[in-house]
């Protein structure tokens, strides 16, 4: 393929880009970096290292309910069986950001990914990689978060990631279980308590609880396995479970500039009380129940 080629080929998918942005009155930039994870999920897929990661997170949200999916910037994975050295994970990532089987316009530069450890609010280590996607003139950096030592259940699904444009090869992934997605965002609520501010987590929450999906039986596997390798006791009166928390000021100040921040337009989310009522009605009775673990 010459480089006229792929330079056509790049140009056409940012303009096929440009006008789903317009036709579906979504900001551009968010859409790009949106189609950078696809493609990004894609080379994984098609790589030997397919097993050894499992999507979560926000990108992970979008697939379960594209329509009320929040922007995110960062795409998040679990390392499975692979060690959380960071040589060892830069090298993964540079040979599967070889991977370009596939006519999409994106390249991923593999000289210049750079690596450190995740070291805030975690207890096992992590790896955050900056990778930089390319297309046309377009340069935009990928935050890339990988977590070890969790445990999903009841176990990881094999997911079809949605595609963007429909012509395009379908990324075939490992992902976790939307049990597992609310248990690892109730356990950091519960440990971050009052100083929570971690807004993204109350959305995700109350997003999945509402489009239900949710198997309680499997939710309560996946809490107490998530808390019990985090080492989140029970304990009585927990803030989050209050009124006090539930009509916070401060919380419902850093919920509205969360809200402007995604650009939400739904008005079912316009109170943080509401929104933490209906999540703390959900989850408490699984929180009672690990009084007697």
């Amino acid at each position: 393929m010459t480089k006229r080629t792929i330079k056509n080929i790049e140009k056409s998918i940012r303009s096929r880009l440009f006008n789903l942005a317009e036709h579906q009155q979504l900001s551009y930039q968010m859409l790009i970096i949106r189609y950078a994870h696809e493609r990004l999920l894609y080379r994984l897929s098609r790589s030997v290292y397919r097993e050894r990661f499992y999507l979560k997170g926000g990108v992970l949200l979008y697939a379960f309910d594209r329509d009320n999916a929040r922007p995110t910037v960062d795409i998040d994975f679990s390392g499975n069986r692979i060690g959380n050295d960071i040589a060892q994970i830069k090298s993964v990532f540079t040979e599967i950001c070889q991977i370009n089987d596939a006519p999409d316009g994106i390249r991923f530069d593999m000289a210049e990914i750079q690596a450190a450890e995740i070291k805030e609010n975690r207890i096992y280590k992590g790896i955050r990689l900056i990778i930089t996607a390319r297309m046309d003139t377009i340069i935009q950096p990928l935050s890339v978060d990988i977590g070890f030592g969790d445990i999903v259940i009841p176990h990881v699904n094999e997911l079809d990631y949605p595609l963007l444009l429909p012509d395009l090869p379908i990324p075939r992934i490992l992902a976790y279980s939307p049990e597992t997605v609310i248990a690892e965002k109730f356990q950091a609520m519960i440990e971050l308590s009052e100083t929570n501010s971690r807004m993204k987590d109350f959305y995700d929450v109350y997003r999945m609880f509402k489009k239900g999906d949710i198997d309680s039986k499997n939710l309560e596997l996946a809490i107490n396995a998530t808390f019990d390798r985090r080492f989140t006791r029970y304990s009585e009166d927990h803030p989050i479970f209050t009124d006090d928390f539930a009509k916070s000021e401060t919380k419902q100040v850093q919920w509205k500039a969360f809200l402007k921040k995604i650009n939400s337009k739904d008005g079912a989310t316009e109170r943080f009380e509401d929104v933490a009522g209906y999540i703390m009605k959900e989850l408490y009775p699984y929180w009672l129940n690990r009084k007697e673990e």
